[in-house]
């Protein structure tokens, strides 16, 4: 069969009209691993990643009418929901016939809303992609029904069914490497909107799942509360098919990569045998971060480290259910720096419900005193299928009926004690405190001076309009919020 996978590009609501945000620094690991897997079937199928190939919802239309597909999956999140509803409508209203699939969070807990509201949509898969897709596949080239392929909602003669969940994938070594070669090799390491690489980059996700059960996050929820790893050996296995490939530098998106320093620990031993020319990235939990295993990520290449710190405020952190301290999170970077992490990013949000002026300042202050080299800040959002949005509609705070597409940011809500232009001030100055401080150049000149990988990101890959632009984000943050 013909299938086209697609990607579509998040949307930002201005004052006007919704701007497409063609904006795009990873590539899309789920339909790539979906795509290779039925690959394996002998399928004909592409990968249409919006914002990374610059494509209008016009130029999308016109791309599939001309690869005529039997059946179109879209991945989909919140953020990008609008046009992924907009493209498919046009498509269903170009051929009938087409089986239009939704995937990802909001197909997975919401697919009965998205059926009863999108009547152009067909299937909803839940969860994982991987074999469920496959069985839609097989079952529509044998023109056999939907009602024993377990993880889908889907619609027949006006009715919707929604069949028996799907456990998660236990064996994740059983899928095959996702085939790269399905996208175009345009992604980049970004920070704040910049490329701060100009190596050959991608991802790699080596486990599936979180058990902390932020309530922010749909994680949890979207995997069922367990965490899978792939093994050790074959996760070394794809590394060495990207470096043959000629990628230099790789991203880890696990949802948790440092639950286990067990797994850490054995997966950098086996890096550090075959001695590559790689350069690692990845999250951190600020809880799992312990000086050794963070010299053990470090001496294997290991120069780029994220982690969620959120908030300086006990009560905010414990409202969130990080169930992590502030001084966990100063123990943490301190540790990244004995460790000789060349960059330490910490992500951080400011404003919620009920959260004080007060504990923002303290936050804010927080950013100020910790050694990191960027602060990511943003205001808390109730997506979706996470805990906090499901309390807020329990509590009658929010309307489900409203929010279930968008999700919406704590701080436009009446309750919220704090106000958004006042908040995004105190931000911008932060920003201009933290990055023109003289402690703070002094060290960011000294480390760069005797840092390679800091010196090769400065010198030689960011450009004269790079420069201009991180100049931009310190004195007016990006308005991600």
């Amino acid at each position: 069969m013909r299938i086209c996978l697609i990607n579509p590009a998040p949307i930002k609501v201005g004052k006007s009209e919704n701007e497409t945000l063609f904006y795009a620094s990873s590539p899309p690991l789920g339909l790539i691993y979906i795509a290779t897997y039925l690959n394996n079937s002998g399928h004909k199928i592409i990968i249409l990643d919006q914002a990374a190939m610059y494509l209008t919802n016009e130029d999308i239309v016109k791309k599939v009418k001309t690869f005529d597909p039997d059946i179109i999956g879209f991945s989909v999140l919140n953020a990008s929901l609008d046009n992924a509803k907009i493209i498919s409508k046009k498509l269903k209203e170009w051929n009938p016939n087409l089986i239009i699939i939704f995937g990802n969070y909001p197909a997975t807990f919401y697919p009965n809303r998205i059926l009863e509201t999108y009547d152009w949509v067909d299937i909803c898969v839940r969860g994982e992609g991987e074999k469920t897709f496959k069985e839609i596949v097989d079952s529509m080239e044998k023109q056999g029904d939907l009602s024993n392929i377990r993880g889908i909602t889907y619609r027949k003669n006006d009715n919707i069914y929604h069949n028996e969940i799907r456990n998660n994938i236990e064996d994740l070594d059983s899928l095959p490497h996702p085939n790269r070669d399905l996208v175009l090799d345009v992604y980049k390491n970004r920070i704040g909107g910049i490329d701060v690489s100009n190596r050959k980059f991608t991802t790699i996700v080596s486990s599936r799942g979180c058990p902390y059960s932020c309530n922010f996050c749909g994680c949890t929820s979207f995997s069922n509360g367990k965490w899978r790893t792939r093994s050790v050996d074959n996760i070394l296995d794809e590394i060495l098919l990207l470096a043959d490939d000629g990628y230099e530098e790789i991203l880890f998106v696990d949802d948790n990569f440092t639950l286990s320093k067990k797994r850490i620990l054995s997966l950098c031993k086996a890096i550090r045998k075959e001695k590559l020319d790689i350069v690692f990235t990845c999250d951190g939990r600020v809880n799992n971060s312990s000086l050794s295993l963070l010299r053990s990520l470090h001496k294997t290449n290991f120069k780029m480290i994220m982690f969620g710190i959120e908030s300086a405020s006990q009560r905010m952190l414990n409202y969130y259910n990080k169930r992590i301290t502030p001084n966990m999170s100063e123990k943490a970077v301190e540790n990244a720096r004995k460790a000789g992490f060349e960059f330490i990013i910490g992500s951080f949000m400011i404003g919620g419900l009920d959260e004080s002026y007060s504990e923002a300042i303290k936050t804010l202050n927080l950013i100020s005193r910790l050694d990191i080299d960027f602060p990511y800040i943003i205001f808390p959002r109730a997506l979706p299928g996470t805990p906090l949005f499901k309390n807020l509609v329990e509590s009658e705070i929010i309307s489900e009926d409203k929010y279930w597409e968008t999700g919406v940011d704590l701080i436009d809500l009446p309750e919220a004690i704090m106000n958004r232009d006042i908040i995004y001030k105190m931000i911008k100055e932060q920003f201009r405190i933290k990055f023109f401080r003289p402690s703070y150049l002094l060290k960011a000149f000294y480390r760069t001076l005797v840092n390679k990988y800091r010196r090769e990101i400065i010198f030689n890959h960011l450009s004269f309009k790079d420069f201009d632009q991180f100049i931009k984000i310190i004195n007016n943050p990006p308005n991600l919020f």
